[in-house]
């Protein structure tokens, strides 16, 4: 996502909020995410959202796409959802769906 794009996510849920602006912009980094949920979650912290986008990884919802050089030259990593997962029920709390209790 090379040019800053405005989305107002309407879930306050992070997994779901992630998977809606990732079906609005097609791919984002971690960062790119926070910015738009911290308008409905004021919150939430970068690290959280990181670590919400490594769980959606290991459930193979989303993918590493490509890196971008970012601001001050740090690169960014981008991220989009795995065809055919967008509707999955995981969204709605993928910390339960990886870590399940016995």
């Amino acid at each position: 996502m090379s040019k800053k794009t405005e989305v107002d996510l309407k879930s306050s849920l992070t997994g779901l909020a992630i998977r809606e602006f990732l079906l609005r912009t097609g791919e984002a980094s971690p960062n790119d995410v926070l910015r738009a949920l911290r308008r409905v979650k004021a919150k939430t912290s970068y690290n959280s959202v990181r670590r919400y986008f490594w769980i959606l990884r290991k459930l193979g919802l989303v993918e590493y796409t490509r890196r971008e050089i970012g601001q001050g030259a740090i690169p960014k990593q981008l991220y989009r959802i795995v065809p055919g997962k967008e509707s999955d029920s995981r969204w709605s709390a993928p910390q339960s769906a990886l870590y399940p209790r016995r």
